[in-house]
C-alpha cells in the first residue's frame, strides 16, 4: 500500500496527516513522545502488538505541522462484523456491554432501545468496512512529539476529526470513529468533532489508583474506617481460604498456566478465545512487551488458580487482562486490588490503571474515575438511528457514573444535542 496524503486545518493551525502502510510506523515514534507519565498504550513496542493482530487492519496516521512530524495516531479497519467489540464502531453502538447499560434508562427510554436497537439491520453491514481511532488498552493511543506543550496537543487532537474522516472516506470506509479520549482534550476534540458531523458518546471512565503512601502498613493506616474494614475483611477471607500470591515479571509470566486460564475467561465471557488465538496473542506480547509483563497469581497448594496480568511503564502498572479458574471465583477483589496495591508499593509503582467497567468496586476501593468519551460518524441509511442509540447509551453511562459518586462533566454537544428523540432525560 502506498501512503495516502490529506490535510485538514485545525483551530490552532494547519496540519497534514499521512497514512503509512500497515506494520510501518513514524522514526519518531520511539516511545519518547509519550502523551502522559509513563503511559503504555501510546509506545511503539504497544503499536507492534496491536498490529499483529488478526481481528482489523492495523495502520498509522502520522500528523505533520509545517512538515515536522508532531503526532502519530494508531488506526483500526474492521471489514466487517467479528472485530474486537470495543474498536468495532457499529457494532459498539448499540450493543449491550460495558459501555452501553439500558438497564439504568427508565421505562420509556428502555423501550425506545429496544425499539431503536431492533430497528439496526442485522450485522450492520452497510456501515463496514470501519475506521476507528482507537489502540487497544481502551485509549485513544495518539502519541505527541517530545517537547509539545499541552496547547499544541490539543490542537492536534482538534485536527483529527477532520483529518480522520478524510482519510475515512479515501479507504472506502462507511462509518468513522474517534474513541476513549479524555481530559482535558475532549472538549476541543468535541468542537472539531461536532463540526465535521460526528455524534459523541460517554464511553465510560478509566480507573486510575493513586498511590500516595510509602509502603502497604501505611497505606492502610492511611485508609478511612470503613475501606479499611473491607480491605481487611477481602483479604482475610483470601488467606484463609489457602491463597497467597506469586509474582513472576518478564516474559517467563505468560506461561502455559496464564494461557489456559486466560483461555477459560474468554469462553465464559463470549470473547474472541480459543487457545490457539491466545497463544498467538500471548506470543505477541511476549515479543513486544515481555519485559514489562508482570503477572500476580492467586496460588492454592502450589496450583495457580486465579491471575492478573499487567504491564508496567515506568512507576505506572496496567491492568491487560485477568483469569480465574471456578474455585478461585472469590479471589477476583483480593488479588486485583489489595494484592496489587501490596505488589505495587512494595515495588516502586505509584499509579495503577484499570480500565473500564465495574466502576462501584474500583471507585470503593481507592480509584479515581477520568471520563473517556468517543465520537461515531455514521453515513448510510441508519443514521439518524444511530445518533439517536448513541443518545441514550451515552446517557445510560452517565447515569452509571452518578450513581457510583463520580459524575462526569458533559461535554458541550451533550449537553445541547443537535438531535435526539431522547424524551423525559435530564440533560
Amino acid at each position: 500500500m502506498t501512503t495516502t496524503t490529506t490535510t485538514a486545518t485545525a483551530h490552532h493551525g494547519s496540519f497534514t496527516a499521512r497514512l503509512l502502510p500497515p506494520g510501518h510506523h513514524s522514526a519518531h515514534h520511539d516511545g519518547t513522545g509519550r502523551d502522559g507519565p509513563d503511559l503504555v498504550w501510546d509506545d511503539a513496542r504497544w503499536l507492534r502488538f496491536t498490529a499483529r493482530t488478526d481481528l482489523h487492519d492495523t495502520h498509522c496516521l502520522e500528523v505533520l505541522e509545517e512538515d515536522r512530524p508532531v503526532a502519530l495516531a494508531t488506526l483500526l479497519v474492521t471489514h466487517g462484523p467479528g472485530g474486537l467489540l470495543f474498536y468495532d464502531a457499529p457494532r459498539l453502538a448499540g450493543t449491550a456491554s460495558p459501555m452501553a447499560e439500558p438497564d439504568l434508562l427508565d421505562e420509556a427510554e428502555r423501550e425506545q432501545w429496544d425499539r431503536l436497537t431492533a430497528s439496526l439491520p442485522e450485522g450492520r453491514t452497510d456501515h463496514y468496512p470501519s475506521l476507528a481511532l482507537a489502540t487497544f488498552g481502551n485509549h485513544h493511543g495518539v502519541a505527541h512529539a517530545p517537547g509539545r506543550s499541552p496547547e499544541q496537543r490539543q490542537s492536534v487532537m482538534a485536527a483529527l476529526p477532520a483529518l480522520l474522516q478524510q482519510v475515512s472516506t479515501q479507504l472506502g470506509c462507511r462509518s468513522t470513529a474517534l474513541l476513549y479520549v479524555g481530559e482535558p482534550e475532549a472538549e476541543a476534540v468535541d468542537a472539531a468533532a461536532t463540526r465535521a458531523g460526528y455524534h459523541a458518546t460517554l464511553l465510560g471512565a478509566d480507573a486510575v489508583h493513586q498511590l500516595n503512601a510509602d509502603g502497604w502498613e501505611q497505606y492502610v493506616a492511611g485508609l478511612s474506617s470503613r475501606r479499611r474494614r473491607g480491605l481487611r475483611k477481602e483479604v482475610t477471607a483470601y488467606e484463609q481460604s489457602g491463597f497467597h500470591t506469586v509474582a513472576t515479571t518478564g516474559p517467563a509470566a505468560l506461561d502455559d498456566t496464564v494461557i489456559a486460564l486466560q483461555v477459560a475467561h474468554r469462553a465464559k465471557y463470549g470473547l474472541p478465545g480459543g487457545d490457539e488465538r491466545v497463544r498467538r496473542d500471548f506470543e505477541a506480547l511476549r515479543e513486544e512487551n515481555g519485559e514489562a509483563c508482570v503477572v500476580l497469581g492467586a496460588v492454592h497448594e502450589d496450583r495457580m488458580l486465579g491471575f492478573a496480568l499487567y504491564l508496567r511503564a515506568g512507576d505506572s502498572l496496567f491492568l491487560r487482562t485477568v483469569g480465574f479458574a471456578p474455585e478461585a471465583a472469590g479471589c477476583y477483589l483480593a488479588l486485583t486490588y489489595h494484592e496489587t496495591t501490596r505488589w505495587a508499593l512494595e515495588n516502586g509503582i505509584r499509579r495503577i490503571h484499570y480500565g473500564l467497567g465495574t466502576y462501584e468496586a474500583k471507585f470503593q476501593r481507592g480509584c479515581a474515575l477520568h471520563p473517556r468519551w468517543g465520537w461515531f460518524g455514521f453515513h448510510g441509511p441508519d443514521t439518524a438511528t444511530f445518533r439517536d442509540v448513541l443518545d441514550l447509551q451515552s446517557l445510560s453511562i452517565e447515569r452509571r457514573l452518578e450513581r457510583v459518586g463520580s459524575p462526569a462533566t458533559p461535554l458541550p454537544s451533550r449537553l445541547f444535542p443537535p438531535s435526539s428523540t431522547v424524551h423525559g432525560a435530564a440533560r
